[in-house]
């Protein structure tokens, strides 16, 4: 990892720092923080634990982002936590920081899901066909996530 690449990396942890996230550096490519749903969305209530890794060339290379917990979304798979968006793939810039991951481009996927560009065909067809059954599904995986981490 070049030394640009650590500079930049020790940039974002520190401003992650600033911000109200549980952040878990595991080593200096991969870290791991919590996220809360953004208000009034169906993700409210939730919280879930994102995994980031850094690639050799970041920032100019975008890093991984997946989430470890189960999130019931039409672009994100429930088994993988794969994301699809478009800003930490095609789009991504080496202005962007991992605060602007977190506080701008994850609460808008959460707040304005994409349908027409699934991960999760079944919640992206729910989501398009019966809103309301789809805010339930969201709101079941929420509970159910709460209960098993108050076990």
């Amino acid at each position: 990892m070049t030394s640009t690449s650590k500079k930049r990396i020790m940039l974002d942890i520190k401003l992650l720092k600033e911000m109200d996230v549980n952040l878990e550096v595991l080593s200096l490519n991969n870290i791991q923080c919590n996220i809360k749903g953004p208000k009034d969305t169906p993700y409210e209530n939730g919280k879930w634990k994102l995994n980031i890794t850094f690639p050799e060339k970041y920032p100019y290379k975008s890093p991984s982002i997946g989430f470890l917990d189960a999130i019931y979304h039409p672009n994100i798979d429930l088994k993988s936590g794969t994301i699809c968006l478009n800003v930490l793939n095609e789009e991504w810039q080496p202005i962007y920081t991992l605060k602007h991951i977190l506080e701008t481009f994850i609460p808008q996927l959460l707040t304005y899901p994409n349908p027409d560009d699934p991960l999760n065909i079944e919640a992206a067809e729910m989501y398009k066909s019966d809103y309301e059954k789809f805010k339930k599904c969201v709101t079941d995986f929420i509970k159910k996530q709460n209960d098993f981490h108050k076990k």
